[in-house]
């Protein structure tokens, strides 16, 4: 290492250019990258959740759209069936990939005079009398084939239904296409009141929004970084270089990111604030070590070598663990949970390169000292106390006056986060995650209450015989089904081909309302079906497979929490189990897909700590060389994530996509704290021969450094406070908690494990303290 640090001092100009160049090569492949929250992009191309789907495409076509809801505010009249009409036609014309557009002037319309059956547009004429259009009116709102379907069944709000091809497998991303078409062909009828949703729409917006906040969150945590540094530090360089050093590894790791292909989604935009936080603590520890050495008087180059002969084992010992904790990602089920462990592990073995590379050339140049009142030069500099002074001596008194109440506290406090723990629920609602007062979320909410469901989840009735959907017994469990489906309180509506047999047994019987209801006869069921497609019927091939053997029932729901959707599937299984054991019946589509990633959510964050946890404690063993100091470490930083998810629990925070990480980052940030806390600690007590005397030891020399660099990370993640999402404000306010209850349980329970345990040997007798009185006068001494 020492040679090493030589070269590096020697090439020190070189270095400087080498990182200067490779930052500006670096930095326009950040314009290539591309982001992508869509559902699909969560499933590897194996996982059955998405074979599900592809199958579902493949026979049925996509299972995206768009609705649009234009609220008239009265009896939609004949001046609004021409508006709509026009606007009906511009986004025909103007929106890409579409297959269809359906609503009350075009949807089909099937009826019966004599022996001809007429399968034509609902609406011909459009300039009706203010007669005809009351009786077109009253007709519509009763029938069942439309009112709560394209218009509401007091009339005053009609619905635009676009559905689209299956998407081509290309570099245009659909759902960021078509969204912000249709919302200016819609801007361009400011005279109707619309309220556009759908998946596309959703989808376009989470991924706007994450590209308009991802950089402000990284604004606002430099902001943040760079005054805590300077309240901190009081140092130029203490700001300077910290700071830049993180944000040219963040530069690098995204213009990798980039040339690797890698798509962002709201995980991964958190990724350059996730490495400034955690990267940043390496380089204040350089700091701090160098400054403590330069003011003694050596030259700067003697200065980083000592520093360097101290801290370069912790330095890497942190980024392997940190990485470590990132990588236990790659065992989940999850592509985005998988790229983000890969993409923030190697982020921070590049901030440890720059921090070499950069930050310690960059420091060979310093001539300028900080103020004697922030630094403490081997012990002998004179200076008043401060608040982070009086926090340590406070902390130092609890832990060797009072050992009893820290274990009273910490274990009362240990059972509340176990109870909370038993709270905790996973959401994954984007929806509701949003601001009552959002547009996005208030149309949504618009559209349940008046009509339709903003949201589908799709169920695929298989038989595995050609024209088994047209066997009575098939039609009848698929009626029994739909019937459970509209008689739940989740389900707004259902769509399937029965639709079209009862509209057919309806024609037949010249338009009766009472023979809206399926025919009786197998005979009837073919001679139906046969007089549909002849007659120019278009939505069979929506709703059964081109050989019969499988039909589609497509269920609209509002936008549900994802325990709503847990309890409909549960439900619609049920059912199923109960109703029609024999019968395979597939739920997909949006929401089923919800479902899917919560339950991987679930399992992802178990196995991710898990993997974390274990792989972690074995380098931690590795690296201390004792197994027994390699789980003790382990201990301070169990607690935080226990006490911080049990919080979450005692307080309903929903653990969401983006909470599924804490866990594994707390472990991998809060462990470098630890790290340099144990290596100072077994470096005192081999000197002094007394757990307590190396306690207070430890704490003096390195328990301000943590203190900073546990209120500079806590800084950074203030920038993920703005946002509109709950999921970024509640991680933030949460990892803020965990980082410091991280600190706090070093200071406090380290000490008293190593007490109990004895993990570095037996004291010396000479050595020991035990009477309160000796004690008190050691953290005097030492105050």
């Amino acid at each position: 290492m020492k040679t090493i640090i030589n070269a590096i001092l020697r090439y020190r100009v070189l270095c400087l250019v080498m990182v200067a160049i490779i930052t500006a090569l670096a930095f326009p492949q950040l314009s290539k990258l591309e982001i992508d929250n869509s559902n699909e992009s969560f499933f590897q191309q194996n996982d059955q959740t998405k074979v599900r789907l592809e199958e579902f495409k493949e026979t049925f076509g996509n299972d995206d759209f768009i609705f649009i809801l234009i609220d008239t505010k009265q009896p939609i009249q004949t001046q609004h069936l021409n508006r709509i009409k026009e606007l009906v036609r511009e986004l025909n014309d103007k929106v890409p990939y579409l297959d269809k557009i359906t609503w009350i002037g075009n949807v089909e319309s099937i009826t019966g005079q004599q022996d001809t059956i007429s399968i034509k547009p609902l609406i011909d004429n459009f300039n009706l009398s203010q007669q005809e259009m009351q009786q077109l009116r009253d007709s519509i709102i009763t029938d069942p084939a439309y009112h709560d379907r394209l218009i509401a069944k007091d009339g005053n709000t009609v619905g635009i239904l676009l559905e689209f091809i299956n998407y081509p497998d290309d570099s245009v991303n659909p759902r960021k296409e078509t969204p912000p078409i249709v919302e200016q062909v819609v801007a361009n009828y400011p005279d109707l009141t619309t309220y556009i949703v759908g998946a596309p729409v959703m989808s376009y917006q989470i991924d706007a929004d994450t590209a308009q906040e991802g950089p402000i969150w990284l604004l606002i945590a430099l902001i943040a970084m760079a005054c805590v540094l300077a309240f901190t530090t009081r140092s130029v360089i203490g700001v300077v270089i910290p700071l830049i050093t993180v944000f040219i590894a963040i530069i690098w790791t995204m213009a990798l990111v980039a040339i690797f292909g890698f798509k962002l989604n709201m995980l991964i935009i958190m990724l350059p604030t996730l490495l400034l936080c955690v990267g940043i603590g390496d380089t204040m520890h350089v700091i701090a070590e160098f400054m403590h050495f330069y003011l003694q008087g050596t030259t700067p180059h003697e200065a980083i070598q000592k520093t360097l002969a101290i801290i370069y084992k912790p330095l890497i010992l942190t980024t392997v663990t940190t990485a470590v904790g990132y990588l236990s990602f790659v065992f989940t089920d999850l592509i985005p949970l998988k790229e983000l462990g890969f993409q923030a592990a190697l982020g921070a073995f590049i901030a440890l390169l720059v921090t070499f590379i950069f930050a310690l050339p960059l420091l060979s140049f310093t001539r300028l000292k900080p103020s004697n009142k922030t630094i403490v030069v081997d012990g002998k500099t004179k200076r008043s106390k401060d608040f982070f002074d009086r926090s340590l001596i406070l902390m130092c008194k609890m832990v060797l006056l009072y050992p009893k109440s820290i274990i009273i506290g910490f274990t009362i406090a240990i059972l509340l986060a176990v109870f909370g723990l038993t709270q905790l629920k996973i959401e994954t609602a984007f929806i509701h995650d949003l601001p009552t007062t959002d547009p996005l979320r208030q149309s949504f909410e618009f559209v349940d209450e008046r009509m339709g469901g903003s949201m589908s989840i799709e169920f695929m009735v298989k038989t595995h015989k050609e024209d088994g959907v047209k066997e009575l017994a098939t039609i009848a469990d698929i009626e029994k089904l739909q019937h459970y489906l509209n008689s739940h309180p989740m389900i707004m509506q259902t769509s399937s081909f029965l639709d079209q047999l009862k509209q057919m047994n309806r024609a037949v019987h010249e338009n009766q309302q009472d023979f809206y209801k399926l025919p009786l006869s197998q005979a009837q069921v073919a001679e139906y079906l046969l007089l549909y497609e002849s007659g120019g019927g278009k939505l069979l091939d929506q709703f059964v497979s081109f050989s019969f053997d499988m039909a589609r029932i497509q269920a609209r729901t509002k936008s549900l929490k994802l325990t709503d959707i847990q309890k409909l599937e549960n439900d619609v299984n049920h059912f199923v189990q109960q109703q029609m054991p024999n019968r395979m019946i597939e739920a997909t589509g949006g929401l089923s897909i919800l479902s899917a990633v919560a339950d991987y959510l679930a399992w992802g964050q178990l196995f991710s700590f898990t993997y974390a946890f274990i792989a972690i404690a074995i380098v931690m063993s590795l690296a201390l060389r004792s197994i027994k100091l390699g789980l003790i470490a382990m201990v301070p930083n169990l607690l935080p994530i226990l006490f911080s998810l049990g919080l979450m629990g005692l307080t309903g925070a929903k653990l969401n996509m983006i909470m599924v990480t804490l866990a594994p980052l707390i472990l991998g940030v809060s462990i470098d704290d630890t790290i340099h806390f144990f290596s100072r600690y077994q470096y005192y007590f081999k000197k002094y021969g007394c757990y307590k005397e190396a306690y207070l030891h430890t704490v003096s020399s390195v328990g301000r450094v943590l203190f900073f660099t546990t209120l500079v990370i806590s800084a950074g993640f203030i920038g993920f406070a703005y946002t509109k999402y709950d999921g970024p404000f509640i991680f933030a306010l949460i990892s803020i908690f965990a980082y410091s209850t991280a600190l706090v349980t070093d200071f406090l329970v380290t000490p008293l494990l190593f007490s109990i345990f004895k993990p570095l040997g037996a004291e010396t007798q000479d050595n020991q303290l035990s009477d309160k009185a000796s004690l008190e006068q050691l953290v005097i001494n030492h105050s």
